[in-house]
């Protein structure tokens, strides 16, 4: 109520207040405490709601003897290149090797993905181009041919119109 507004919070402040809930304190708490459904301190402590001297000291030792352990592990584990050697690691994973950056081994598959979908990419392009190249050519070889066996009714004004259009003719 104090953190709603300053009125509030001076009326929280307020002497005469702070003594009147010290009262209704002292009434209205010893029966909660020793009401039947609040549990039992062996409850709490089970529970680890309730935590003993001994229980701390436990906690801090048990996460001691963990980190000792842990570093002792980290000193004797292999170096990368060896996990790599042993298939553990991906190769883009160890710095100096296959590329200039290091990549965490959850993003490998990520990174394999994108680059197989730029390889595709370009194939698609180049195989476009090659299909483009290989209809022009054969309607080229196509339009000759028609021009050699003399079919079509216009294709020698035709063919004085597209030498006008790529400038080896003047047109008039």
């Amino acid at each position: 109520m104090s953190r709603t507004s300053h009125q509030f919070r001076s009326l929280c402040l307020a002497p005469i207040v702070h003594t009147l809930r010290l009262r209704r304190a002292r009434s209205v708490l010893p029966p909660l405490l020793y009401s039947p459904s609040r549990p039992s301190l062996a409850d709490l402590i089970r529970r680890s709601i309730f935590l003993t001297h001994t229980t701390v000291v436990s906690r801090k030792l048990g996460r001691s003897l963990v980190a000792i352990r842990l570093s002792r592990r980290l000193a004797v584990r292999p170096s990368p290149e060896a996990l790599v050697q042993r298939c553990v690691l991906p190769p883009e994973c160890v710095p100096g090797r296959e590329g200039p950056g290091r990549v965490a081994p959850a993003l490998v598959a990520k990174k394999r993905a994108v680059e197989r979908e730029r390889v595709k990419d370009g194939l698609r392009r180049w195989v476009g181009s090659v299909w483009e190249r290989r209809v022009r050519e054969r309607a080229e070889g196509v339009r000759r041919w028609e021009e050699r066996c003399g079919i079509g009714r216009v294709w020698r004004l035709r063919r004085f119109w597209e030498r006008v259009g790529r400038g080896e003719i003047q047109g008039s």
